[in-house]
């Protein structure tokens, strides 16, 4: 009698266990993206009815950076998850496995796993010019001596024009304690937050120079990893940095706004898309706090004028 309910008990725990199940049945991964564009990807999970669904946002694609994530309910034993990815990495890679785990009603530990199947992905440039044929709107045309002449001494007024500027701007962008070739001994935030200053009045900005501003816009960020945290994130992509960010305590609470920041300074150096004076003006002052917030002494922080 003793033996009867032991065996009906095992019987017992072992469907409970094996009733804890969940799997991916379905999932939708194109095979080409562009570079720094929205990626959308869908998956489809059956489950045992009564648990939730979450997904496992600790191993994610490492090429693919997780913009949003929804999940619906189809019944009470399967849902769908569509997830938004913006690519980094130019070339062939592979959207590796994502994971998804069933727990308890109340959001217990994870009870069990299911996961999708690895994609060979193709991430191309972003097209912007579609004509395919080009073609002179003239025959060439080769210039007489007088023209070859008065084309040399444009060439030569350039090259001074453009040394003249690249000596000036090194002029503008030397330390401001110390004497020239002396290492820059101030603070960290005082060195970035003089050098925002200095790159708001170079007029990078008002010739329309946006890629060039946001370049060195970025090189302050790089910089200033490297002065306040011994961080060298100079040859980082924008999805490196943000991984080295995440592993530094002061850093958490401004995650998000440090992603929207190498987000937008992404789409203008890489996408050649052309942010408007109220854009800039919001990204430097989130460099601006994220300088000040993480300096290690209060700083005096003079925000970029706004229109």
């Amino acid at each position: 009698m003793k033996k009867g309910f032991l065996l009906l008990a095992v019987l017992g725990c072992g469907g409970w266990l094996a009733a804890q199940e969940i799997h991916v049945t379905g999932q939708q991964v194109p095979a080409a993206a562009s570079f720094a564009q929205p990626y959308d990807v869908r998956f489809e999970l059956s489950h045992t009815p009564g648990y939730a669904v979450a997904l496992d946002t600790e191993h994610l694609p490492k090429d693919f950076d997780l913009l949003q994530a929804s999940s619906q309910t189809l019944s009470p034993g399967t849902a769908a998850y569509d997830l938004r990815f913006l690519p980094f990495t130019l070339g062939k890679s592979t959207f590796t496995a994502v994971t998804f785990t069933l727990q308890g009603p109340s959001g217990e530990k994870a009870l069990a796993q299911g996961t999708s199947r690895p994609q060979a992905v193709e991430i191309k440039p972003v097209q912007f010019f579609k004509e395919k044929t080009l073609r002179d709107i003239r025959p060439p045309y080769i210039p007489g001596n007088g023209w070859i002449w008065l084309l040399c001494v444009l060439i030569l007024g350039l090259v001074v024009y453009f040394a003249w500027r690249f000596w000036r701007k090194k002029l503008r962008t030397a330390p401001a304690a110390g004497l020239p070739g002396e290492p820059d001994t101030r603070p960290a935030d005082e060195i970035a937050l003089s050098k925002i200053q200095i790159l708001l009045q170079s007029g990078l900005w008002e010739r329309a120079e946006y890629k060039l501003f946001y370049l060195e816009l970025g090189d302050i960020l790089r910089e200033y990893f490297w002065r306040r945290f011994g961080l060298d994130v100079s040859a980082d992509t924008s999805v490196e940095l943000l991984r080295r960010a995440r592993k530094l305590p002061v850093m958490q609470p401004l995650l998000p706004a440090l992603r929207g920041y190498l987000d937008e300074a992404d789409l203008v150096k890489f996408a050649r898309a052309i942010p408007t004076e109220t854009q800039m003006h919001a990204q430097v002052q989130t460099l601006q706090q994220l300088v000040r917030r993480t300096s290690p002494r209060p700083v005096e922080l003079k925000e970029a004028p706004h229109d």
